[in-house]
């Protein structure tokens, strides 16, 4: 596993789950971004890093440190008050990520919170665009599925309700 970047304030429990490939992802939440954006928000989260592996080559996942002023209850009453929410998103087929200048946390500075996340579906590729608050960027594109996976301090996950009505 390759850390692009990470940040101190990701718990030593997830860095390790993260790079030995251990998370649970089996029973994580297999939806397009637009059925998970329906439902939740990235709004004033923090990007805490992307990994890549070259075990698992074509896969991405980025870590966020979720916002849950945003959330929905039936997700934050899964999670001690103050408690932080970490949701992982493991974008599998990914072809690219391209970071403009500050978007990922330099060790002496604080995670910049995200403004807003934006995505386009363009024959079988999808583009994912996170933009955060001092105007970086950070795109990723991939052909493949997105998987979903909350999690407390605690190491256990939280149920994802991501059912979109036809």
């Amino acid at each position: 596993m390759v850390f692009v970047s990470t940040k101190p304030t990701l718990p030593s429990w997830l860095c390790e789950n993260i790079l030995q490939g251990t998370l649970p992802w089996q029973k994580s939440s297999i939806q397009p971004y637009s059925h998970f954006n329906h439902v939740y928000t990235l709004h004033d989260s923090f990007l805490l890093g992307t990994y890549q592996s070259a075990e698992t080559y074509g896969e991405s996942v980025l870590c966020f440190l979720w916002d849950a002023l945003w959330l929905p209850e039936s997700v934050t009453h899964q999670a001690q008050p103050g408690e932080p929410i970490f949701l992982l998103i493991k974008a599998t087929k990914t072809m690219g990520i391209v970071f403009s200048e500050g978007t990922l946390p330099k060790s002496e500075k604080q995670p910049r919170r995200i403004l807003k996340a934006e995505h386009v579906e363009v024959d079988d590729q999808t583009v994912l665009v996170i933009d955060d608050i001092h105007r970086n960027t950070l795109t990723v594109v991939f052909s493949g599925q997105l998987h979903f996976l909350a999690m407390d301090n605690r190491q256990r996950q939280l149920t994802l309700d991501i059912k979109v009505d036809s």
